[in-house]
């Protein structure tokens, strides 16, 4: 009798667990097609999905949000939640990246001695096409133009920290 009490899991704790894979459908809803089609999920599910992205109105897009969650609790979601993780890792190192990138324009833009610092930090470095991007750049800042150069170092910048 004890061990029947034990195996019990309480009303709260269920409606926390409804509520979380309720926000992970939304989640789920939010990724792109190609994503979701890289997840193992059972064709119903990626139905609903699908019908959820195409509903406009908000009392609509809650029903359908509402029976996708009863349908991902009917399933094992361990992998699905991994698989967002790994794109949620993958956002964030994108972004590092692209702010490493930022940052050393910045740097190599208002002083080109900051170009050895570079050279030596990382290997593969064209070092006289990045140096004439610097001073495209420096030029364009100077005539207050386009910033075609500035955005042409930017792209090589973050070429080289991938």
């Amino acid at each position: 009798m004890i061990d029947m009490i034990d195996n019990l899991i309480s009303k709260t704790a269920l409606k926390k667990k409804a509520k979380d894979v309720h926000a992970f459908g939304k989640i789920l809803a939010s990724l792109t097609d190609k994503q979701i089609a890289q997840m193992e999920l059972p064709e119903n599910i990626i139905v609903a999905i699908k019908d959820l992205k195409d509903i406009k109105r908000s009392s609509a897009q809650k029903r359908q949000s509402l029976y996708l969650a009863k349908l991902l609790r009917g399933i094992d979601l361990s992998k699905a939640y991994e698989f967002v993780d790994q794109l949620k890792f993958e956002s964030k190192s994108e972004i590092r990246k692209h702010h490493q990138a930022e940052v050393w324009r910045d740097k190599l833009i208002t002083d080109v001695s900051n170009l050895t610092n570079l050279v030596n930090e990382m290997e593969g470095i064209e070092i006289q096409r990045l140096r004439s991007l610097v001073t495209n750049a420096q030029k364009e800042i100077k005539q207050e133009g386009l910033k075609k150069h500035q955005r042409e170092l930017f792209r090589y910048l973050k070429e080289i920290f991938q």
